[in-house]
């Protein structure tokens, strides 16, 4: 995961720096690479933020799920990247004034954008399907639309994939949930040959961090309904 953190940063530093960059990578929302417009190509490839791995199997995918990510990051609206970026420039301020021995350190290990130390894996489109639930509806947790749109997403092909992620990035933004984006760009490169062990994991997700919000509501129901 280290490399598509890092790739993720790269391209939150890119977008904040250079306001036309950020604007040719968001040309190619939801869009397959070969449809992109020549602008997307220069921004991502002249600076060497996708490294060249022509002969690796599912290159084409992964290479895809490059460009998707990297839209979806340069369409975030201004409020949401601003908000997220001080916060990640905040959780690695923090990571790096922190003891060697006290740090996670395992390979793969990562911060998101509130500091919030996940495995190698991250954090799954799951469950910020459930943050989402939680935050807009705080007191009944009521996830029929997110659930009936997660089991949507999980049934698509790449194709199809790739197409949804654009307004459900929005529907995530819009309920103040900073999705993990590496976490995503490794889980779309994987997606043609791993989509159900991908699928599964995110439906797990989504249902266990349900249930977690309902017992801590259950358990503080003056702070929920607040």
């Amino acid at each position: 995961m280290a490399r598509y953190g890092e790739f993720v940063d790269r391209v939150r530093k890119l977008c904040r720096e250079s306001p036309g960059a950020q604007s040719a990578l968001r040309a190619g929302l939801g869009k397959p690479v070969m449809e992109v417009p020549a602008r997307v190509h220069a921004a991502l490839l002249r600076p060497g933020l996708i490294r060249e791995d022509p002969k690796g199997r599912g290159y084409a995918d992964k290479e895809r799920a490059y460009y998707a990510v990297a839209a979806l990051i340069a369409a975030r609206p201004r409020a949401q990247r601003e908000s997220e970026d001080d916060a990640h420039a905040e959780a690695t301020e923090h990571a790096d004034a922190t003891e060697p021995g006290m740090r996670g350190e395992s390979p793969g290990e990562g911060t998101d954008a509130a500091g919030t130390t996940f495995p190698p894996r991250g954090i799954s489109l799951g469950e910020s399907f459930a943050l989402a639930v939680g935050r807009r509806s705080p007191d009944e947790l009521k996830s029929g639309a997110a659930e009936s749109r997660l089991h949507l997403l999980v049934r698509q092909d790449l194709d199809g994939a790739h197409r949804m992620l654009p307004g459900v990035f929005r529907w995530l933004g819009s309920s103040g949930v900073t999705p993990d984006y590496a976490c995503l760009l490794y889980d779309l490169s994987m997606w043609r040959y791993g989509r159900d062990a991908v699928a599964t994991r995110w439906l797990q997700s989504f249902y266990r961090s349900l249930r977690r919000q309902e017992t801590a509501a259950e358990r503080n129901p003056t702070v929920s309904s607040t």
